[in-house]
Order: structure tokens, then sequence, then C-alpha cells
């Protein structure tokens, strides 16, 4: 919220300052990652391949053939458990969807590539776009500017238009 001093007195204008927008845009590159994963584990394109444990947490990661690694499955072909290895990719998948666990990272090695998983119901924080020290100066700044100076506000206008 920017605080505007005009002739007819005080307004607040919403602003959003273009660290609001990269942050914005930051989110929307993490969540389409996390779509296009879950469509890729939905599909049987990806499959769980492995589990990292730290202490209080667990990520997942996930790969295929289209990641340059094998499909994980049942030894001997068992039906039974590449039924349970297609339930948990659907579960991971409908996580994704809903905005439970996210895209977390990639592990790329030669050839190869895995995508990590996971998310606060796995004991790991949720992955936030990470601006904090240029954000913080520029809060402060239109603080600073919002709260001493007069600020016009076609002026306003003009610049933050895209």
């Amino acid at each position: 919220m920017f605080r505007i001093v005009c002739a007819k007195g005080v307004e607040n204008v919403e602003w959003k300052s273009g660290f609001d927008k990269e942050r914005e845009l930051i989110f929307a590159i993490q969540r389409n990652l996390d779509v296009v994963t879950a469509i890729l584990l939905l599909t049987g394109q990806i499959t769980i391949i492995g589990v990292f444990v730290t202490p209080g947490a667990f990520r997942i990661s996930v790969g295929g053939p289209i990641t340059g690694t094998s499909r994980i499955e049942g030894k001997d072909g068992d039906a039974g458990i590449n039924i349970i290895i297609d339930m948990i990719d659907v579960i991971l998948g409908a996580l994704l969807l809903n905005n439970q666990i996210n895209v977390s990272g990639a592990f790329i090695s030669s050839g190869r590539f895995t995508i990590n998983v996971s998310g606060p119901i796995f004991g790991v924080p949720k992955t936030e776009p990470a601006l904090s020290e240029l954000n913080q100066s520029s809060q402060f700044f239109h603080r600073t500017v919002s709260k001493h100076f007069y600020v016009n506000p076609d002026l306003v206008e003009k610049f933050t238009k895209d």
C-alpha cells in the first residue's frame, strides 16, 4: 500500500513494487513446475524413485525415462508392487495439484536428473520466492517516501504502468 498525499487529502492506493511483481513471477514459475510434475506423475511418465530422509523431514525424488533414469517397477514385474507404486504417484500428483507439496529442487548428474518434491506435510517448510533483502529495502524506501514526501498520483500511475 502506498500513501499518496494530494490536494483532496490522503489516499491509499494499491501499488505493487517491482519486487512484488518479481515474487509473483517466481511463484507462477514454481507453480507451473508443480503442475507439470503432477501431470508427468499422473500420466506415468515419471515415478517415485527414491526418498531422502533428514532429521524431522523427508523429500521424495521422482524421475523416469524422460529424465534419463529408469522407471521403478516391482521385482520380476510384480503387479501388486506396481499398483502400490502407481498409487504413490497418484497421491504425489494430487498433493502437487492441491499445493500441499511443491517441487523443491532437482538433482542433476551426467545424462540424467531427478525432481525432488516435498512440503510441510513431509516436515519441510514451504518453498517461497525469496527476494528478502531487496524486498525489505524496497518496503523501507516506499514507507519513507510515502510518509515524508508528496507523491504526485499521476507520476505513480505513469511509472507503474507495464
